[in-house]
């Protein structure tokens, strides 16, 4: 019975995830938090009736998410009303249920207006939500976890209430105020099945601060890009500033430093800029950039949750995923011992990013070809270089080559930096990277079914 169940999670986690990337939506980078119940009424499935959803993601923690019950939507003649009240089925520990396995989603939005640009959005949840999801988004980082036991996340649960204002600007840009009153609580590693390395232990899921929060959000996003999914030219900027005050029961560990105070009640806030540019130089030639800089602002130092790391696949792949090098840590911020899952604890962090894409030429297929059954693939291959600088820091009076001053910025001098190759066909793409920041690190390898950025 127990194998049966998990091939049932994992044959519904594959097809459900195949399915979701026929459909997905394109990766717009919304600052650095994770499931948004909005997101469930986007595309043709957004009418009224009950509703059955995978969430779209996969990890160590929760395994794979099921999403059921209804949803009503009505549209009139200046106000489109959608409302979704959804219960939360956890696949880990073979759907066991559990209070670690059952939560909830449970939202009702407004759009105002003749265009529907004036938005009012409540909500109430009870989710596991995903530290740092700007470094790779879903699907990409489930399917990572699901096929090949790679978690390039940190997680941990949010179970309280949202009301949100928006405005938007254009057909893809939009500004945002939202307040959010939450409790966070740390998450277990529990048994989560995958496809590849079943049999091997995960990385331990980090200890995050426990307590509750009360959080004004302001959130911004420009999107001028010429096409979401495969932009030849454009701009993408997404800005976040958050003000919190909090109070926490407990604290999670951190590395001698890193933190000087154990105040149970913290305010502080935080930001984060992530500034794409993409430039169309030729009918086959592209230079595209990324610019990313995060972390605290003001105040209290930020608790777990919400600090920051580089290093791996999504920021600077010539280095592995929270592995600790010798030397001063510009990738965690942390010290020797190694605390367990190796957390992210930097305070701010910075990453640049540019690549060069030539297209070699187009070339479509027809693997299935019975009839009136017809399957078209078009192949579009790529060939990119790029390469990448970033590091993290803390935030305090200098001291060696981790913490620095709030008012200043470590030198370029000091970042990790990689280069890298890559050969892209449109549905996947094969890279190569190589650190050079530390030239005896080998070269990694690693498959991507989005692009970098």
């Amino acid at each position: 019975m127990k194998s049966a169940t998990r091939f049932l999670a994992a044959v519904t986690a594959c097809c459900a995830s195949a399915s979701e990337l026929g459909a997905q939506s394109p990766d717009t980078a919304v600052a650095d938090s994770g499931i948004s119940i909005r997101s469930l009424w986007s595309g043709s499935s957004d009418r009224t009736g009950l509703r059955i959803t995978s969430g779209k993601r996969y990890n160590r923690v929760t395994g794979m998410p099921v999403l059921f019950g209804p949803i009503y939507r009505d549209s009139g003649e200046s106000v489109t009303t959608r409302v979704a009240a959804m219960g939360i089925l956890r696949s880990s520990n073979n759907f066991r249920w559990d209070s670690e396995n059952i939560g909830h989603a449970a939202s009702a939005g407004f759009r105002f207006g003749r265009e529907r640009k004036l938005g009012f959005d409540l909500q109430s949840y009870d989710f596991v939500d995903g530290t740092q999801s700007w470094q790779m988004g879903e699907p990409e980082a489930g399917l990572a976890a699901f096929f090949l036991h790679r978690d390039y996340n940190d997680h941990y649960g949010r179970h309280g209430a949202s009301i949100a204002g928006s405005l938007g600007l254009g057909a893809r840009s939009s500004v945002q105020v939202e307040l959010r009153d939450e409790r966070w609580a740390s998450r277990k590693v529990r048994d989560v099945f995958t496809i590849l390395r079943n049999g091997e232990p995960w990385r331990e899921n980090p200890q995050v601060d426990d307590g509750r929060v009360h959080m004004g959000l302001l959130t911004a996003m420009v999107d001028t890009r010429n096409d979401a999914s495969s932009p030849l030219y454009g701009w993408l900027v997404n800005a976040e500033y958050e003000n919190a005050r909090a109070t926490f029961a407990s604290f999670g560990p951190t590395s001698s430093g890193v933190r000087s105070t154990f105040s149970n009640n913290v305010q502080y806030g935080r930001v984060f800029v992530d500034v794409r540019r993409y430039n169309r130089i030729s009918p086959s030639d592209q230079v595209n950039m990324r610019l990313v800089f995060g972390g605290w602002l003001h105040g209290d130092e930020l608790p777990l949750q919400r600090r920051l790391s580089v290093g791996g696949v999504g920021t600077i792949p010539g280095f592995d995923f929270r592995r600790r090098l010798a030397g001063d840590d510009k990738a965690q911020c942390g010290q020797f011992p190694v605390l367990p899952g190796n957390p992210a604890q930097c305070e701010r962090v910075a990453l640049i990013q540019i690549e060069y894409r030539t297209r070699l030429g187009e070339r479509a297929l027809e693997p299935i070809n019975f009839g009136r059954y017809r399957g078209r693939l078009v192949l579009r291959p790529t060939v990119i270089v790029f390469a990448d600088a970033g590091r993290g820091w803390l935030v305090g009076p200098r001291s060696g080559n981790v913490q620095y001053p709030s008012a200043s910025i470590p030198s370029l001098s000091t970042f990790m930096t990689d280069i890298g190759i890559g050969f892209d066909v449109g549905a996947a793409a094969l890279y190569v990277a190589k650190a050079v920041s530390v030239t005896k690190e080998p070269a990694n390898v690693f498959l991507r079914i989005r692009r970098r950025f």
